[in-house]
């Protein structure tokens, strides 16, 4: 994937953040070594990249754990055709599954999770109940095939965009899909979140076609649907779904335990890497959140990059911002 040239704008606002982490190396070591040894500072997140199923390839692999990247989120989407069907036969999808445990394995690379198959006709909270029927089948074949690949987490999207005025069928739909797939989530030992979509507005027209937003695309409407689902299905935050994310992760607290990790207005699809400059996201905001709820995942991308060796020190540098601002400099400055 590759992200456009930033503008000089957005260039101003990298070279802002690396000045304020250089800052961050001239404070006295001292203090830095105080902290942690205190426990003062959290640890870093494992940093991760999301990866389609049928791009995992030994060599990728390698390069993914050279670069200091060591778990994927990896996403089914690739399994289906456009009608929601899968487009394998069971044969070819085991021995490709067989093939991406041994190029993760033999690097050491986890996989974190499971991105199920979205989009119009793998919508989870589709009124015609044959037709909602058929999503979770699907999703139960491809859990059963790709089970060996032992993801901790297995992440569905609550819908695809709704028909007018019909929100709360929806909803209702949606939940009867979330219960049925929870068990076999369960019973691969793994944990099933739903993601927050892209918000706030309640409409919008795709092709000349008015629709609802997905659900989930609001705080309020994430944790409404989430208090009627069972405990044991958590959450996952996309940060570009969302403007202030931050609010969501804390709203959600222990409930959140995964997140999708790319910069936007919280409106479009723009998945901007969060070290492109573009964006409105706070990541500062955004990791004291994440610590404050316990979140102790991935740090996992979903974005936009010109080059996967440019990831973690991403992350780094946003996570030494955050140190810097939050325990450091007011210590410092006392």
């Amino acid at each position: 994937m590759a992200d456009e040239a930033p503008v000089l704008d957005d260039k101003v606002k990298c070279m802002k953040l690396k000045i304020t982490v250089f800052c961050f190396l001239l404070l006295p070591l001292s203090s830095i070594g105080q902290h942690k040894k205190e426990g003062a500072i959290p640890a870093p997140l494992q940093v991760g990249v999301s990866v389609g199923i049928k791009s995992i390839t030994p060599e990728k692999m390698a390069y993914v754990r050279s670069v200091g990247i060591s778990c994927i989120n990896i996403s089914l989407n690739p399994l289906v055709d456009k009608q929601g069907n899968i487009d394998m036969s069971d044969r070819a999808v085991k021995k490709l599954v067989h093939e991406v445990k041994r190029s993760v394995k033999k690097v050491g690379i986890t996989v974190s999770a499971f991105h199920m198959p979205f989009g119009r006709y793998m919508d989870l909270s589709l009124i015609d109940e044959a037709a909602r029927q058929k999503v979770v089948a699907v999703n139960e074949k491809l859990l059963r095939l790709c089970a060996p690949l032992k993801p901790a987490i297995v992440l569905f999207h609550p819908s695809w965009y709704l028909s007018l005025g019909q929100r709360q069928e929806h909803i209702n739909q949606l939940i009867k899909s979330a219960e049925a797939l929870d068990e076999p989530v369960k019973k691969m030992g793994a944990t099933m979140v739903i993601e927050n979509m892209t918000g706030p507005k309640l409409y919008v027209e795709r092709k000349g076609v008015k629709y609802e937003r997905p659900l989930c695309s609001t705080v309020k409407e994430m944790m409404e649907i989430m208090s009627k689902l069972p405990s044991d299905i958590y959450a996952a935050v996309d940060m570009n779904h969302i403007l202030h994310p931050e609010k969501l992760v804390l709203a959600l607290g222990q409930r959140l335990k995964f997140i999708h990790v790319s910069d936007g207005d919280g409106e479009h699809e723009y998945h901007y890497f969060p070290c492109s400059g573009k964006g409105d996201n706070d990541w500062t905001a955004i990791l004291r959140a994440l610590y404050t709820a316990g979140y102790t995942g991935p740090f996992m991308y979903e974005c936009h990059y010109k080059d996967l060796r440019d990831l973690a020190p991403c992350y780094n540098l946003l996570y030494n911002k955050f140190v810097l601002e939050k325990y450091i400099k007011p210590e410092y400055e006392k």
